[in-house]
């Protein structure tokens, strides 16, 4: 039996200022989620403390800079990942920074890595607003080495 695949778009836009910096933001966050090795400190990466259980990673790149807030469990896992995010996702449907996030659990150990097999991501997160737009529950995760 072949496995089904399913295509959906993930952007609708491209091309502006606004959509570098939009889907910068989701990159960051996304490289939280699913390739943690990426946030190892190096040139572009600083990551701070915030308090016992919350740390801030910043990643910058050609003039662009996401800041993003873990909150860990007493495993050291990110269970909350927020930030403020740039997106036009309002009912003004203009550009601005807004509260972004998600929660992430039921963590399984890939290749060395630990990662989520469960995401829910959110607009308006943390606010009266909050909308939950993605959820996924993961069924496996493979990492490519280099040049596969």
């Amino acid at each position: 039996m072949t496995p089904m695949t399913t295509q959906m778009p993930v952007a609708r836009m491209g091309g502006d200022t606004n959509h570098a910096r939009a889907v910068y933001g989701r990159y960051v966050a996304e490289a939280v989620f699913w390739t943690p090795a990426a946030l190892l400190p190096r040139s572009g990466v600083v990551w701070e403390a915030l308090d016992q259980d919350t740390a801030r990673v910043t990643i910058s790149h050609k003039g662009l800079s996401q800041a993003i807030d873990l909150k860990m469990d007493a495993e050291g896992r990110p269970v909350v990942v927020q930030f403020m995010r740039w997106s036009d996702a309002n009912p003004e449907k203009k550009h601005k920074l807004q509260p972004f996030g998600g929660s992430l659990s039921d963590f399984r150990e890939v290749q060395g890595f630990r990662v989520p097999f469960n995401v829910e991501a959110a607009n308006m997160f943390g606010t009266d607003q909050h909308f939950v737009f993605f959820k996924a529950n993961v069924t496996a995760v493979r990492f490519l080495k280099a040049g596969s």
